[in-house]
């Protein structure tokens, strides 16, 4: 009798480890087949190539549009497997244009001294077929932000290539997103 019961704990132990067991293996399935991961990239697989102009710019602050653009082909280069081509050889053009420019003190010292600024950069984009013209897409409001730290050395064009690139990034998750 006493090896009886030790045999229906030693089954009892094993069922509850078995039991966990799948439990984890089930909750783990679970989360990766629902969390939409994928390694493929969000971008339609007829286009391959696109096409950006210099950002038209529509704000008190010149040379933005250059550095945008730059850190938009820089990210795209980087982040997908599209081409940059000229506007002739593109499947889509990816136009840009900067409505608006903030730029504010975050942070002063005791003798009101400037220590920490921002700079923040809204753009409207729009991606159109070039073969159709047909517009792919449109967004409005995306926004990139750069700090300033007067106290390392940091100047307005420090914040603005922060910006620029943060713009980048936000651009190219929304072409990934959209699509």
């Amino acid at each position: 009798m006493k090896k009886i019961k030790q045999l229906i704990i030693r089954a009892d132990i094993g069922n509850r480890i078995l039991f966990r067991q799948v439990t984890c293996v089930l909750v783990l399935f679970a989360l990766i087949s629902g969390c939409g991961y994928t390694t493929r990239s969000l971008i339609s697989r007829n286009i391959n190539s696109v096409y950006i102009p210099i950002f038209g710019n529509y704000t008190f602050r010149n040379g933005l549009e250059f550095d945008i653009t730059t850190a938009l082909k820089n990210e795209i280069m980087s982040k997908t497997k599209l081409r940059i081509a000229g506007k002739d050889d593109a499947d889509t053009i990816l136009t840009g244009k900067i409505v608006r420019v903030d730029e504010g003190a975050t942070s002063s010292n005791a003798f009101d001294n400037l220590v920490e600024s921002s700079i923040s950069i809204t753009v409207n984009i729009f991606l159109a077929d070039r073969r159709t013209g047909r517009l792919l897409l449109k967004v409005s409001g995306i926004t990139g932000t750069g700090a300033i730290i007067i106290t390392r050395g940091e100047t307005i064009n420090t914040g603005v290539q922060e910006a620029a690139t943060r713009l980048a990034t936000q651009i190219v998750y929304e072409l990934e997103e959209k699509w």
